[in-house]
Protein backbone atom coordinates (compact mmCIF):
# COMPACT_ATOMS: atom_id res chain seq x y z
CA UNK A 1 0.00 0.00 0.00
CA UNK A 2 2.91 2.37 0.72
CA UNK A 3 4.32 1.69 -2.75
CA UNK A 4 0.90 2.40 -4.25
CA UNK A 5 0.72 5.70 -2.35
CA UNK A 6 4.14 6.76 -3.62
CA UNK A 7 3.28 5.69 -7.18
CA UNK A 8 0.12 7.82 -7.19
CA UNK A 9 2.06 10.77 -5.77
CA UNK A 10 4.78 10.47 -8.45
CA UNK A 11 2.17 10.11 -11.20
CA UNK A 12 0.44 13.30 -10.16
CA UNK A 13 3.75 15.13 -9.89
CA UNK A 14 4.52 14.25 -13.51
CA UNK A 15 1.27 15.94 -14.54
CA UNK A 16 2.37 19.22 -12.99
CA UNK A 17 4.04 22.01 -14.93
CA UNK A 18 5.52 25.35 -13.95
CA UNK A 19 2.50 27.19 -15.30
CA UNK A 20 0.21 25.62 -12.72
CA UNK A 21 -1.19 27.54 -9.78
CA UNK A 22 -0.01 26.69 -6.26
CA UNK A 23 -1.96 27.27 -3.05
CA UNK A 24 -0.16 26.99 0.29
CA UNK A 25 -1.72 27.35 3.72
CA UNK A 26 -2.22 25.98 7.20
CA UNK A 27 -5.23 24.65 9.08
CA UNK A 28 -6.30 23.19 12.39
CA UNK A 29 -9.43 21.36 13.40
CA UNK A 30 -11.30 19.24 15.89
CA UNK A 31 -13.80 16.41 15.61
CA UNK A 32 -14.69 12.85 16.57
CA UNK A 33 -12.34 9.88 16.47
CA UNK A 34 -13.11 6.22 17.01
CA UNK A 35 -11.53 2.77 16.82
CA UNK A 36 -13.84 0.34 15.06
CA UNK A 37 -13.69 -3.30 16.09
CA UNK A 38 -14.45 -5.95 13.47
CA UNK A 39 -14.99 -9.55 14.49
CA UNK A 40 -15.05 -12.54 12.16
CA UNK A 41 -17.09 -13.17 10.08
CA UNK A 42 -17.44 -9.44 9.39
CA UNK A 43 -19.41 -8.35 12.46
CA UNK A 44 -18.74 -4.82 13.74
CA UNK A 45 -18.69 -4.30 17.50
CA UNK A 46 -18.67 -1.17 19.64
CA UNK A 47 -16.24 -2.00 22.45
CA UNK A 48 -14.69 1.43 21.94
CA UNK A 49 -16.68 4.64 22.08
CA UNK A 50 -16.00 7.92 20.28
CA UNK A 51 -13.70 10.57 21.62
CA UNK A 52 -12.55 14.02 20.59
CA UNK A 53 -9.44 14.44 18.47
CA UNK A 54 -7.68 17.21 16.63
CA UNK A 55 -5.51 17.87 13.60
CA UNK A 56 -3.11 20.69 12.70
CA UNK A 57 -0.61 21.26 9.94
CA UNK A 58 0.01 22.69 6.50
CA UNK A 59 -1.40 21.94 3.06
CA UNK A 60 -0.43 22.45 -0.57
CA UNK A 61 -2.88 22.56 -3.48
CA UNK A 62 -1.85 22.43 -7.12
CA UNK A 63 -4.11 23.30 -10.03
CA UNK A 64 -4.19 20.42 -12.53
CA UNK A 65 -6.87 21.82 -14.82
CA UNK A 66 -7.67 25.53 -14.83
CA UNK A 67 -9.60 26.35 -11.66
CA UNK A 68 -11.65 23.14 -11.57
CA UNK A 69 -9.31 20.26 -10.68
CA UNK A 70 -6.65 20.34 -7.94
CA UNK A 71 -4.24 17.97 -6.25
CA UNK A 72 -3.88 18.35 -2.48
CA UNK A 73 -1.21 17.09 -0.11
CA UNK A 74 0.45 18.29 3.10
CA UNK A 75 1.61 17.21 6.54
CA UNK A 76 -0.57 17.09 9.66
CA UNK A 77 -0.14 16.16 13.29
CA UNK A 78 -3.28 14.24 14.27
CA UNK A 79 -4.71 12.87 17.49
CA UNK A 80 -6.79 9.74 17.04
CA UNK A 81 -7.96 7.07 19.47
CA UNK A 82 -11.12 6.40 21.48
CA UNK A 83 -12.48 5.46 24.91
CA UNK A 84 -12.17 1.89 26.16
CA UNK A 85 -14.32 0.59 29.05
CA UNK A 86 -12.74 -0.42 32.36
CA UNK A 87 -14.32 -3.57 33.79
CA UNK A 88 -14.47 -4.71 37.39
CA UNK A 89 -16.64 -7.19 39.31
CA UNK A 90 -18.59 -7.98 36.15
CA UNK A 91 -19.57 -4.37 35.43
CA UNK A 92 -18.16 -1.26 33.74
CA UNK A 93 -16.43 0.99 36.27
CA UNK A 94 -15.49 3.74 33.85
CA UNK A 95 -13.71 4.56 30.61
CA UNK A 96 -10.07 5.07 29.74
CA UNK A 97 -8.99 7.29 26.87
CA UNK A 98 -6.43 5.85 24.46
CA UNK A 99 -4.68 8.77 22.78
CA UNK A 100 -2.87 7.78 19.60
CA UNK A 101 -0.79 10.37 17.71
CA UNK A 102 0.09 10.30 14.02
CA UNK A 103 1.94 12.26 11.36
CA UNK A 104 -0.45 12.17 8.42
CA UNK A 105 -0.13 12.97 4.72
CA UNK A 106 -3.24 13.20 2.51
CA UNK A 107 -3.20 12.60 -1.26
CA UNK A 108 -6.48 13.99 -2.60
CA UNK A 109 -8.10 15.25 -5.77
CA UNK A 110 -10.28 18.34 -5.40
CA UNK A 111 -13.13 19.28 -7.72
CA UNK A 112 -14.34 22.88 -7.69
CA UNK A 113 -17.99 23.21 -8.71
CA UNK A 114 -18.63 26.80 -7.70
CA UNK A 115 -16.40 29.71 -6.74
CA UNK A 116 -16.56 28.91 -3.02
CA UNK A 117 -17.23 25.15 -2.99
CA UNK A 118 -14.99 22.09 -3.54
CA UNK A 119 -15.35 18.36 -3.06
CA UNK A 120 -12.29 16.21 -2.37
CA UNK A 121 -11.46 12.53 -2.04
CA UNK A 122 -8.36 10.36 -1.92
CA UNK A 123 -6.18 8.40 0.48
CA UNK A 124 -4.06 9.19 3.52
CA UNK A 125 -0.88 7.65 4.87
CA UNK A 126 -0.27 8.10 8.62
CA UNK A 127 2.69 7.15 10.82
CA UNK A 128 2.01 6.41 14.49
CA UNK A 129 4.25 8.30 16.93
CA UNK A 130 3.42 6.70 20.30
CA UNK A 131 2.32 3.36 21.79
CA UNK A 132 5.39 1.17 22.23
CA UNK A 133 5.31 -2.64 22.69
CA UNK A 134 6.72 -4.40 25.73
CA UNK A 135 9.52 -6.97 25.61
CA UNK A 136 7.03 -9.62 24.39
CA UNK A 137 5.72 -7.49 21.52
CA UNK A 138 2.43 -6.71 23.28
CA UNK A 139 0.92 -3.26 23.88
CA UNK A 140 0.05 -2.87 27.57
CA UNK A 141 -1.32 0.68 27.15
CA UNK A 142 -3.86 -0.29 24.47
CA UNK A 143 -6.54 -2.87 23.80
CA UNK A 144 -5.29 -2.81 20.19
CA UNK A 145 -2.21 -4.91 19.52
CA UNK A 146 -0.66 -2.94 16.66
CA UNK A 147 0.83 -4.73 13.65
CA UNK A 148 2.81 -1.75 12.39
CA UNK A 149 3.14 2.00 12.82
CA UNK A 150 1.27 2.76 9.59
CA UNK A 151 -2.39 3.63 9.16
CA UNK A 152 -3.48 3.83 5.51
CA UNK A 153 -7.04 4.73 4.61
CA UNK A 154 -9.43 6.66 2.42
CA UNK A 155 -10.65 10.18 3.02
CA UNK A 156 -13.42 12.35 1.56
CA UNK A 157 -14.75 15.77 2.37
CA UNK A 158 -15.98 19.20 1.34
CA UNK A 159 -14.51 22.70 1.42
CA UNK A 160 -16.05 26.15 1.59
CA UNK A 161 -13.73 29.06 0.74
CA UNK A 162 -14.05 32.78 1.34
CA UNK A 163 -11.15 34.83 0.04
CA UNK A 164 -8.15 33.25 1.81
CA UNK A 165 -10.17 31.54 4.54
CA UNK A 166 -11.00 27.84 4.28
CA UNK A 167 -13.58 25.79 6.19
CA UNK A 168 -13.24 22.05 5.69
CA UNK A 169 -14.86 18.82 6.82
CA UNK A 170 -13.17 15.45 6.23
CA UNK A 171 -14.15 11.85 6.94
CA UNK A 172 -11.41 9.22 7.10
CA UNK A 173 -11.33 5.48 7.72
CA UNK A 174 -8.60 2.84 7.66
CA UNK A 175 -8.46 0.58 4.62
CA UNK A 176 -6.16 -1.92 6.31
CA UNK A 177 -6.49 -2.96 9.94
CA UNK A 178 -4.19 -1.15 12.36
CA UNK A 179 -3.95 -4.12 14.71
CA UNK A 180 -5.47 -7.20 16.27
CA UNK A 181 -6.83 -8.31 19.63
CA UNK A 182 -4.77 -9.92 22.38
CA UNK A 183 -5.77 -13.47 23.28
CA UNK A 184 -4.50 -15.77 26.00
CA UNK A 185 -2.67 -18.84 24.74
CA UNK A 186 -2.83 -21.68 27.27
CA UNK A 187 -0.09 -23.66 25.54
CA UNK A 188 2.40 -20.81 25.61
CA UNK A 189 1.13 -19.59 29.00
CA UNK A 190 0.99 -16.06 27.71
CA UNK A 191 -0.72 -13.79 25.19
CA UNK A 192 -0.64 -13.78 21.39
CA UNK A 193 -2.23 -11.65 18.67
CA UNK A 194 -5.44 -13.14 17.30
CA UNK A 195 -6.95 -12.64 13.83
CA UNK A 196 -10.45 -13.13 15.26
CA UNK A 197 -10.73 -9.37 15.89
CA UNK A 198 -9.17 -6.50 13.94
CA UNK A 199 -9.30 -2.72 14.47
CA UNK A 200 -9.67 0.31 12.20
CA UNK A 201 -9.41 4.07 12.77
CA UNK A 202 -12.34 6.33 11.93
CA UNK A 203 -12.38 10.15 12.08
CA UNK A 204 -14.63 13.09 11.26
CA UNK A 205 -12.72 16.39 11.50
CA UNK A 206 -13.96 19.98 11.07
CA UNK A 207 -11.12 22.39 10.40
CA UNK A 208 -10.48 26.04 9.69
CA UNK A 209 -7.54 27.25 7.62
CA UNK A 210 -5.90 30.19 5.91
CA UNK A 211 -4.10 30.32 2.56
CA UNK A 212 -0.87 32.32 2.71
CA UNK A 213 -0.27 31.90 -1.04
Amino acid sequence: MIKLTLSIFVLILTMMNIRGQWEIGFSSGIGTTDIVEKNKPGVFDNTYSEGIGYSLGGFVNYSLYKEHLFFKTGMFFSEKGAYYPIYGSGSILGKRRENVYYLETPLQLQFRFFTMFRLQAGIYNAYRLNMKPNEYGMYDASHVQYDSRYDIGYTAGAIIEYKKFVFEVNYGESIKSIGRVRKKDENLQGYVKSDETTFYNKTLIFSFGYKIL
